[in-house]
């Protein structure tokens, strides 16, 4: 026992080190593996904590001293002494939610160096087995004698059920299901109790198994059967897929053949309420908190999804899984008729009107820190709480137990839970209930395969790494591309790709003045240039609805860049008025680079400053030579004073034009600027013949 001695604090976290500064924190996705407890310097007795682990895989335990208020902001303070049977738990925890926020605001305690002696032993307690008694009381409740090798594991109070993987040929494509029991019968569906949660895991490799979207689909049996007007997700399309839809197939396969079981009619003719709370994390089981939680050891978060009877399917897509194991539980609640919506939205009101003072303490940044007077106005007066419909008390009970506004988000979450449970346990009665669902466990390139219709699903390997993604069209955004609130209209549309295709018919009376005054590959240039500049602008801009390709639009693009670049190259090469006998070799010299530079990268700024900073000595290198043979001005003072510095002018707007205003939502205006900008330049930078003489 050490009196003056601050508390120790235990932390201990999954593939990482458990820094203090991360368990302070308020982030769910960095706090998900991290275990904490507070061991009080007055406990004299032996002590024992208890932490699930993750398989295979390195943990690593931190002992620290730590102050009061650490203990406050790590959610760790006074919560290991209490229970959820305490009769005055609510008025305690308020009082101490009280006292321990006013601590928070204390600066850290100055602790002098102490030492401090310590036995440690760690245990590991395998799952609980399945003893051959338990297993005759699973066959006796199935009706049958017969040994069945489809039975569950007993892992964290849940029953975890064995999966068996499927590959296929195509990348990101396999999936998981029951394993077959002694006949080699694939079980059709799991059949879920409100005794235990059940669940199953899976493991996920690193590279083949990562790059696509994982699903997992669950569905009701029952709900199958009773609601006739239910419209089944689109199958899984894959040409060259051997297993076509198997989401769509496990869903509606045997509707007919499966009938329903006498409790479940019972409870569909008495309007109960089925709901199912699903839970998927890596690394981690989490345990299914009715109505809307999931536990992962301390943490309490957000269901991945929520089933009722009245669903048809829950999805959950995890696009990109994480390699590892994945953990996937569900837990059934049923209630009967007298816990119908009322009575639970009665049970929020009382809970908010009893912590109505938290509404004066939000902290910022927090979302609703704007509407929390208000709430706080109305909350005051009963009348005015009572008159709150559904949506408003839930926004004002969500703002309360929101991890931003309130330190104390992990003491409001037990508070409620505490609360809820008292205020409807007598109402939380149907017994034995029990529902037969039906799942999938999947992956697919995209979203199940496919992009909506409005994307295509593409595979992509840069450096080693196979991904899949959708690429939209027509203005659709979003992971499937079913995003449409940019969605321009057909009149847009077609605007934008006039203006981008015929706003290169200004390169005409550039290619008239390079051949009238003898400049035949400029102009051959010239005319390439706006040529594919054209078709490529026709075939990328029309969105697929005034779209016309000449030919495939990566070689329509490619000679696009490349004959621009090699334009501005030549009209340098002109500048500079040397001999045709250097010219020829320059112009294939410069040919040659840029086809490689355009083919290595062809939107890098390199690509461009490359034959500009080249052509720029090669002019300046010649007129001064000129210059300085024939000791006059070269060019001429007109070219000097009034071509060169407008058509300078003119290529700096381009590039500005070019480099930083071109935007996604600007491009069919900002780039047809470009083109004229640049067309007109090769009319003030291309040198006459009478410019070319020398000047005294």
């Amino acid at each position: 026992m050490c009196v003056h001695c601050p508390d120790v604090g235990f932390y201990v976290q999954a593939n990482a080190y458990p820094e203090e500064n991360i368990v302070s924190e308020h982030s769910e996705d960095e706090q998900k593996n991290i275990h904490s407890e507070v061991i009080r310097s007055n406990q004299t007795k032996e002590i024992s904590i208890q932490f699930c682990v993750q398989p295979s895989t390195w943990h690593y335990a931190k002992l620290t001293f730590v102050s009061k208020a650490e203990e406050v902001k790590n959610g760790t303070g006074k919560k290991a002494t209490l229970t959820e049977g305490d009769a005055a738990t609510d008025r305690f925890l308020e009082s101490e939610l009280r006292l321990l926020k006013k601590l928070i605001d204390k600066p850290k305690l100055d602790l002098p160096d102490q030492n401090l002696s310590y036995a440690m032993q760690i245990d590991f307690h395998l799952p609980e087995p399945i003893t051959e008694l338990k297993r005759k009381n699973m066959h006796a409740e199935n009706g049958t004698n017969n040994f069945n090798a489809w039975t569950p594991t007993r892992f964290r109070h849940m029953n975890f059920y064995s999966l068996l993987r499927q590959t296929y040929r195509e990348f990101f494509m396999f999936d998981y299901d029951l394993k077959p029991d002694e006949n080699g019968t694939v079980p059709g569906v799991l059949n879920l109790t409100t005794e235990s949660a059940s669940g199953f895991s899976f493991d996920l490799g690193e590279v083949n198994d990562i790059g696509g979207t994982l699903t997992f689909a669950v569905s009701m049996k029952h709900a199958l059967h009773t609601n006739s007007d239910i419209k089944m997700p689109p199958p899984i399309l894959s040409p060259a897929s051997d297993r076509g839809g198997i989401l769509a197939e496990k869903l509606i396969s045997d509707r007919e053949d499966t009938e329903l079981p006498e409790d479940q009619i019972l409870i569909k003719s008495n309007n109960n309420s089925i709901q199912i709370v699903v839970c998927m994390q890596l690394g981690e089981p989490g345990v299914p908190i009715w109505p809307d939680k999931c536990r992962y050891g301390q943490r309490l978060r957000h269901a991945s999804k929520i089933v009722n009877n009245t669903d048809s399917v829950g999805l959950i897509h995890v696009p990109f899984p994480e390699s590892g194991r994945w953990y996937v539980t569900m837990g059934l609640y049923c209630h009967g008729p007298k816990t119908s919506r009322s009575t639970t939205i009665d049970s929020i009101r009382q809970f908010v009107g009893h912590h109505k003072n938290l509404l004066n303490e939000m902290r910022s940044p927090c979302p609703c820190a704007s509407a929390a007077k208000e709430y706080d106005a109305c909350i005051k007066s009963k009348d005015c709480l009572d008159g709150m419909n559904e949506t408003e008390t839930l926004k004002v009970k969500e703002c309360m137990m929101d991890y931003q506004c309130t330190s104390n988000y992990d003491d409001m979450a037990r508070l409620f839970e505490i609360h809820h449970k008292t205020a409807t346990e007598e109402y939380v009665a149907v017994n034995n209930c029990n529902t037969s669902v039906v799942f999938s466990v999947s992956s697919s390139p995209c979203v199940a395969g496919r992009c909506g219709n409005f994307g295509r699903c593409y595979h992509y390997m840069p450096g080693g790494f196979v991904f899949s993604t959708c690429v939209c069209m027509k203005g659709y955004r979003g992971w499937d591309c079913t995003e449409h609130s940019q969605v321009p209209t057909n009149m847009s549309i077609l605007l934008a790709s006039l203006l981008l295709t015929l706003s290169n018919l200004i390169f005409f009376p550039s290619i008239y003045v390079a051949l009238s005054r003898r400049y035949f590959t400029e102009g051959v240039i010239y005319f390439f240039a706006m040529f594919f500049s054209t078709f490529y602008h026709a075939c990328d801009s029309g969105e697929e609805e005034y779209s016309f390709c000449l030919v495939k639009i990566g070689g329509l693009q490619f000679c696009d860049f490349y004959c621009g670049l090699l334009a501005i190259w030549v009209t340098l090469v002109a500048m500079a008025d040397i001999r045709q006998q250097l010219a020829a070799p320059l112009h294939m010299f410069g040919a040659i680079l840029l086809a490689f530079g355009t083919e290595l990268n062809k939107q890098s700024l390199w690509v461009f400053l490359a034959p500009a900073l080249t052509g720029i000595c090669l002019i300046s290198t010649s007129w001064g030579i000129r210059c300085a043979k024939t000791r006059k001005m070269y060019p001429s003072r007109r070219y000097l004073t009034v071509w060169l510095p407008f058509g300078i002018c003119l290529v700096c707007v381009g590039l500005v034009c070019y480099a930083f205003l071109q935007t996604k939502q600007n491009y069919h205006i900002i780039h047809s600027i470009w083109h004229i900008v640049m067309a007109l330049s090769i009319l003030c930078l291309l040198p006459s013949r009478i410019s070319c003489t020398a000047k005294c």
